[in-house]
């Protein structure tokens, strides 16, 4: 028995050193880039921010889901994502209610411990940092807006959430992420698809990085997706993405107003009045020129036998 088992772990640690030594030779092996190959993946994210964030609404009550970054405008029904972080944020840490947030208030919620691994709103910001070290130092919203603003941690960590999504890694962008065609066309069969050289691709003018226009994702809801490409070594065989990219429309979809019995009123009252304008317009056109006198031809007859001089006659107008 003790003789297979040291076999076992001689083969074992042969193993594990051949690896190594590949590992090794394949980290010494210029990149060129000619033996590199791309391909471009997208996934949905729109229910996952929906459930989160939640909708923003139009004029007709019409629920969409929030744009990343968007004016509230007054309204919270318009907020966009960040701006209605920001808002929440300061909503749920002012426990009285008043407007003010208060050393207490806001420690209540980020103690001393939690600064120091969560990256969110607070960015490891004490109250201190932001309002001064006095006892009686309060905040506002608008302070708060203008220190947090953005909440670029709260997407993050959205995107980035290992329970739900994993876009950032090879496998799950592999098993994953719908294939896009060469066309840029998203709605194509993904069978279609193939790995591309760099070549394919276009250029970014002044720093080269790759570009391809994508189109055929429904946009009918501020749909988000997350686009990522993976990269191939043709003699290697490895694999590696590239940071995750998240992609929305840029203004809200909007649906028009419709149109009530006063606002019909309105079309046809300006369509009658416009109607009788041209109906006079017209009616003066005919009468003017029906009105325009016409030349007559008179011709004087001199005596009883005289014949038509018509050399002579006169043109009266």
């Amino acid at each position: 028995g003790g003789g297979g088992e040291e076999v076992t772990v001689r083969q074992a640690v042969a193993s594990a050193q051949e690896g190594r030594t590949g590992i090794i030779e394949r980290a010494n092996e210029p990149i060129v880039d000619s033996e590199l190959e791309y391909m471009l993946f997208w996934t949905e994210v729109t229910a996952q921010f929906r459930e989160r964030f939640g909708v923003m609404t139009d004029s007709l009550g019409t629920e969409y889901t929030r744009l990343l970054d968007n004016p509230c405008g007054g309204s919270d029904a318009k907020c966009g994502i960040k701006q209605w972080a920001t808002k929440s944020e300061f909503t749920k840490l002012d426990r009285d209610q008043d407007g003010i947030l208060t050393r207490s208030e806001y420690e209540q919620q980020y103690t001393a411990a939690r600064t120091a691994y969560d990256t969110g709103f607070t960015n490891q910001r004490t109250f201190e940092a932001i309002v001064g070290n006095s006892s009686g130092a309060t905040m506002t919203l608008d302070q708060w807006t203008s220190e947090f603003s953005g909440a670029q941690a709260i997407i993050d960590s959205t995107v980035k959430d290992p329970l739900s999504l994993t876009f950032w890694t090879v496998c799950s962008v592999n098993s994953t992420g719908s294939r896009i065609v060469p066309s840029g066309n998203a709605s194509k069969d993904q069978s279609r698809s193939v790995w591309e050289p760099w070549t394919q691709f276009g250029q970014k003018a002044g720093d080269g990085r790759l570009t391809r226009a994508i189109m055929g994702l429904n946009d009918n809801d501020n749909n988000i997706y997350i686009l990522n490409i993976l990269v191939r070594h043709r003699k290697t065989g490895e694999y590696a993405s590239y940071k995750p990219h998240v992609i929305q429309r840029k203004t809200p979809l909007y649906t028009p107003k419709e149109m009530n019995a006063t606002d019909y009123d309105m079309i046809i009252g300006v369509c009658t009045a416009f109607g009788v304008i041209m109906g006079i317009l017209i009616f003066a056109l005919i009468f003017t020129r029906n009105k325009r006198l016409r030349p007559k031809l008179i011709i004087k007859r001199p005596g009883k036998d005289a014949k038509p001089a018509l050399a002579k006659s006169t043109v009266g107008t």
